[in-house]
């Protein structure tokens, strides 16, 4: 489809010293096709989170097909690094799509998600983040889904209007984008979390959303990552936010943050004795098997880690 809308489309992408990876981004970007709607005017917004803001060149280092913003936000934490991006939106846009800088879109990844924008209405639209792991990785490890995002994304129908966003594959447009619920809380700047605040406070808001299984981005796991230690902390980081974000979205009072903590401290106590049983039943059948119950017990562990005040920086200077 070669006319061009008149719909100005800023893509976001927060950085942090993955010169390789935002390199094969930006050209993946440039590459994209427009088959099921008309091409829009892309501009690629890059907010660069390092402290010494080394992305300058490979955003700035030679031209491409689309205009590239570049800003370094110092400021250490993921949710400075994304209100930077925003803050740098060109004049007059009018629909933004996220992705991270260790992610490939496939070539139409921006076509689908306008086009399901425009079947949909919705005001979100959400695409899949599929795992790529380097050769010799453990098959357990993909076999356990822990890194799909989301992770039940298979059970998702095309349009579906509840599905789970995260900022590494979605678009946003309509009057969200005035909306002042579109910033990322700087308390969970280096917890992580902050994404899915957002969105579920815009849920509560009445934001329509919808899914669209077509618009496949692949993200890139290094072998570091690929393993049962590291995914053990992951989960167990995923559970730590787990009441920072309850609280923060729906304590209207110090009574009402007494009872969230009550119910999830309840509730990850005895997730953590049924998923422990879970472990030593499974046990004997190898790790295949048992090791979906560990990450659930890393999870609950992180849950209840949150509510009694322990922190958990996942995203600070150095990582």
């Amino acid at each position: 489809m070669s006319t061009h809308s008149h719909t100005t489309l800023a893509v976001c992408i927060c950085t942090y010293q993955r010169h390789a990876g935002l390199r094969q981004l930006l050209s993946t970007l440039d590459a994209q096709v427009f088959s099921l709607s008309p091409p829009p005017a892309v501009h690629l917004v890059v907010a660069d989170n390092s402290p010494t803001g080394d992305a300058r060149q490979v955003v700035q280092g030679e031209p491409g097909r689309w205009p590239r913003h570049y800003v370094h936000e110092p400021r250490a934490g993921i949710s400075h690094a994304r209100n930077a991006c925003l803050d740098a939106l060109p004049e007059g846009t009018d629909l933004i799509a996220m992705i991270d800088d260790d992610e490939v879109p496939c070539a139409q990844w921006l076509d689908h998600l306008l086009d399901a924008r425009r079947r949909s209405g919705a005001d979100v639209v959400a695409g899949p983040a599929v795992p790529q792991f380097p050769p010799g990785t453990p098959p357990w490890v993909a076999a356990s889904g822990f890194f799909l995002k989301p992770r039940n994304q298979h059970e998702l129908s095309d349009l579906h209007p509840d599905p789970p966003v995260a900022t590494c594959n979605v678009l946003l447009g309509g009057a969200l984008l005035k909306d002042p619920v579109l910033r990322f809380d700087a308390a969970l700047a280096r917890s992580g979390g902050e994404d899915k605040l957002l969105f579920q406070a815009a849920k509560l808001k009445g934001y329509a959303f919808a899914w669209s299984p077509q618009a496949v981005t692949l993200e890139a796991y290094p072998a570091e990552r690929a393993t049962l230690a590291y995914m053990l902390r992951e989960s167990y980081r995923r559970g730590c936010v787990k009441y920072r974000v309850k609280r923060l979205l729906k304590a209207r009072s110090a009574a009402k943050s007494l009872r969230i903590a009550a119910r999830l401290l309840g509730r990850s106590l005895w997730r953590l004795a049924v998923d422990g049983l879970r472990l030593l039943l499974n046990l004997p059948r190898g790790r295949a098997h048992w090791v979906g119950a560990a990450l659930d017990m890393a999870d609950s562990a992180g849950t209840a880690a949150g509510v009694l005040g322990i922190p958990n920086r996942h995203y600070r200077p150095g990582r």
